[in-house]
């Protein structure tokens, strides 16, 4: 008996689980799913192999063990720089004292649903516009990166083509904002419609905002 397969058997009620495949069902008791639809086990059935379980369209059923897995928790990542709709002159002040390298993230005033990297060298402010193209957040157009978070990690540890690496943020006051990435939501068995992301998660190099 491999690990998968007990960790099955111990699956309690109430657990979301989802469609590893599709299954159309071979009698009137079992449940019809597609692959990627999430369901909630109501209780174990005798033979280990098969559970009810509850569609979230509210039907109910008989599923194989085998066609689905544990609905898994998804990491989000904080983006306790990410000041919101803050003006570039006061981004500038929170931007003290001008160490190399200190940064922040604001939403672009010049370019309505864009957002601006701010990283201080040499005493001054460069603001660096975030660019939003094809699902995707880039700076120079040439490195792109699933959300936010990622670029910013990705700029942290070189600087790529920005006046300096980014080393040290400037946390916003109160709770941060976080941000999700798509193929961990997918990996875990969760489903993400584009018409709902916000353009929160985007950046850009080379134009300034």
């Amino acid at each position: 008996m491999n690990q998968e397969r007990m960790s099955q058997r111990v699956w309690q009620p109430g657990t979301e689980v989802v469609a590893r495949y599709s299954f159309k069902g071979s009698s009137e008791e079992d449940l019809v799913f597609q692959k990627g639809d999430i369901m909630t086990i109501v209780t174990p059935t005798k033979d280990p192999n098969w559970y009810k379980a509850r569609h979230v369209d509210c039907r109910e059923g008989l599923i194989p063990a085998n066609y689905i897995q544990r609905r898994s928790e998804v990491k989000l990542h904080a983006m306790p720089w990410f000041h919101g709709k803050i003006t570039r002159d006061e981004a500038e002040i929170l931007l003290q004292p001008r160490e190399d390298g200190l940064f922040l993230v604001r939403e672009s005033t010049n370019f309505p649903g864009d957002y601006t990297l701010c990283v201080c060298y040499k005493n001054k402010v460069e603001h660096y516009r975030v660019i939003y193209k094809e699902n995707k957040l880039t700076i120079d157009e040439e490195e792109y990166f699933e959300n936010l978070s990622r670029l910013v990690e990705h700029y942290q540890k070189d600087a790529d083509g920005l006046c300096t690496r980014l080393k040290l943020s400037v946390p916003k006051k109160g709770e941060p904002e976080f941000s999700v990435d798509s193929q961990e939501f997918e990996k875990a068995g969760w489903t993400i419609k584009l018409d709902d992301l916000k353009l929160g998660e985007v950046l850009g190099k080379g134009e300034f905002g």
